[in-house]
């Protein structure tokens, strides 16, 4: 009850109260009501390692300057497990996460997420079929074929099937737990056309999949993904351009093709009950202004959504910036529509097929 007081008092805010509900093994069963939450902060759900620190500059940053509202990054990893879960509890402690259109349709048609208020959120802000029901894109992303340049010497890996030719590039691989953008990997390796490849041949990707799974480390985070390349661990990888981008900044023979990659946009989402209730639409609209997306972009490679960052880009932004003509040009966008009907199945099926 003191902490309750000092928190709607203004007194500390909501990590503290809910740190101190923590220490009394209250935080599933006592919370603070919506009015006192909404003018505390607002909490941010991202993949964490160097994110936090980028997401605080180009969004968390500009924000507090403008409201006067703190936010806080919490870089636990916004997966739509987690999400369910929190909803399902009523134990909601995230306003916005940093998932993707995928998550957000996939959780939307679950209930789990809200409406986007675009009474409040300016959808002229992000470029065409970037605003939708249940998320609006706050960057876009690609997962890439990175690696060891100096394990895989003289030769360059040029696709997806050299990350399965283990003769030409020998050494482990990695792979993300989470199924978006891994099957289609695989079936582009195996000869799939890119406009062929929806609905998903799961059997299919399975079978060229199966005789590579002992030489494959699964990774559930960006930063973890990260760390298997500055480890030595892996000489190659299916992993996020924007990790491969930070890898390549600290060490140049860690490094990626944009060859067959698959583009994905990103997206704010609010799960119901979100303590910050409607303010985090405040913040959403804020994240979208093209100065911190530029932020973004120069810090991680996260590809503005809001068309006119592109002005404000150098030739070296443009190197990293998925939709950039000469990057796009042989990418595969990953569709937001098929995993939202069929993301949970797929998903229970990888993981029983990974664990092996």
């Amino acid at each position: 009850m003191i902490a309750l007081d000092k928190f709607t008092s203004g007194k500390i805010d909501r990590r503290a109260f809910m740190t101190a509900l923590a220490g009394l093994g209250l935080a599933a069963t006592f919370k603070p009501g919506r009015a006192a939450a909404e003018t505390s902060e607002i909490v941010v759900c991202n993949w964490g390692g160097a994110a936090l620190e980028a997401f605080q500059k180009a969004y968390g940053d500009p924000f507090k300057e403008k409201s006067g509202i703190e936010v806080v990054i919490d870089g636990a990893g916004p997966s739509t497990g987690a999400i369910r879960a929190m909803v399902e509890s009523k134990n909601v402690t995230w306003d916005a996460t940093d998932g993707g259109m995928v998550d957000a349709a996939t959780l939307g048609a679950g209930g789990f997420v809200e409406r986007i208020d675009y009474s409040i959120v300016d959808k002229s802000l992000v470029g065409d079929g970037m605003a939708a029901e249940f998320g609006i894109c706050n960057y876009t992303f690609a997962n890439v074929l990175a690696y060891d340049a100096k394990k895989t010497g003289s030769q360059t890996p040029a696709g997806w099937a050299d990350f399965f030719d283990t003769a030409k590039f020998p050494g482990k691989r990695t792979m993300c737990k989470w199924i978006q953008g891994q099957l289609e990997s695989v079936l582009l390796a195996d000869g799939v056309k890119p406009e062929e490849m929806y609905p998903l041949d799961v059997d299919r990707a399975f079978k060229k999949l199966e005789p590579l799974l002992p030489e494959i480390i699964f990774w559930e985070s960006g930063a973890q993904s990260q760390q298997l390349f500055r480890d030595g661990e892996v000489v190659m990888g299916n992993i996020w351009h924007t990790r491969a981008n930070l890898l390549r900044k600290e060490n140049p023979d860690l490094t990626w093709t944009w060859n067959e990659n698959l583009l994905f946009s990103s997206a704010w989402s609010v799960p119901k009950g979100n303590p910050a209730g409607k303010k985090v639409y405040d913040f959403i609209n804020s994240s979208l202004r093209p100065e911190g997306q530029i932020v973004l972009l120069r810090l991680m490679g996260n590809g503005p959504s809001n068309p006119k960052a592109l002005d404000m880009m150098t030739e070296e932004d443009k190197a990293v910036y998925p939709l950039a003509p000469e990057n796009a040009k042989t990418g595969l966008r990953v569709m937001a529509e098929y995993y939202a009907e069929n993301e949970a199945e797929l998903q229970n099926r990888f993981l029983d097929f990974i664990s092996r």
